[in-house]
């Protein structure tokens, strides 16, 4: 792909996506400033942002044709015992993460919080991996120095988009932001290896449907603007850290056959 035209694709989207997930906030803010909190309503604006982002991505991705390397069509997945890991650590650590669950609240709202997990499984999957990482492989990967490269790279901007919310404080942020870094990296590397995307988009919507239990329910007002301590901050991003570990394990095991591997799939442009 030449230089012109991964640029013409690659703006274009990180411009959508970004104003995608600014007008969210806003409209979510707009609807607090006017006393309208119900987690029903937010959520549903979460997930009619999250389906505009899966549109784009998957239009993207087909203008671009990305499906064989965003592990969407034309593969078969391998070394699926490798998704074990982050499965049971993630929504483990989430569980030991939670708050106390008032299922009053919950129950009346578990579909909507399935349908609202699920949406971000998709979006964020889709947008990040399956697109931006995809591209970037497309663009830099005719060595398995660059394909770890992107992977880097997307991990990285899978972080910082989180800086969007900004609703834990400036600790709470940067711990936001290395949190989901290195589970950008393993996510990322996981795909390289394994060349499916849907695994890692049902392991994504269990993760964020168990993170997100204690809140299920509640007015929006309740949760915004929780300010995270510095001590918090580390502790949270170090459980993070044997994602990033796993993710460097990954890459230094699979790196000659598996990364090298993709070589035979970037579409010549």
């Amino acid at each position: 792909m030449n230089t012109k035209k991964f640029w013409s694709q690659l703006i274009p989207f990180v411009i959508i996506l970004v104003l995608i997930l600014v007008l969210r906030e806003y409209v979510s803010h707009q609807l607090i400033a006017n006393g309208i909190d119900s987690y029903q309503t937010h959520a549903f604006i979460s997930i009619a942002a999250n389906i505009i982002l899966i549109l784009v991505s998957y239009v993207f991705i087909s203008k671009n044709g990305l499906f064989k390397i965003a592990g969407l069509k034309d593969s078969t997945l391998k070394k699926a015992y490798l998704l074990v890991f982050p499965l049971v650590y993630l929504i483990a650590l989430n569980v030991y993460l939670m708050d106390d669950i008032d299922t009053n609240a919950l129950v009346p709202n578990l579909a909507i919080l399935l349908l609202y997990a699920v949406s971000i499984g998709f979006a964020e999957e889709l947008s990040i991996r399956g697109f931006l990482q995809s591209h970037l492989i497309n663009h830099f990967g005719k060595t398995k120095k660059n394909v770890v490269l992107s992977i880097i790279l997307s991990a990285l901007f899978f972080g910082f988009i989180h800086l969007l919310n900004f609703d834990k404080g400036i600790y709470g942020e940067l711990s936001q932001i290395g949190f989901a870094t290195f589970i950008g990296l393993m996510f990322g590397v996981l795909l390289v290896i394994t060349k499916r995307l849907y695994p890692l988009i049902i392991i994504h919507a269990a993760i964020d449907f168990v993170a997100k239990l204690d809140t299920a329910g509640f007015p929006i007002k309740e949760k915004i603007s929780t300010s995270v301590s510095l001590e918090n901050a580390i502790y949270i991003t170090l459980l993070a850290v044997p994602c990033l570990i796993y993710a460097t394990i990954l890459m230094r095991k699979h790196k000659l056959k598996q990364l090298k591997g993709l070589h035979h799939i970037i579409r010549k442009a």
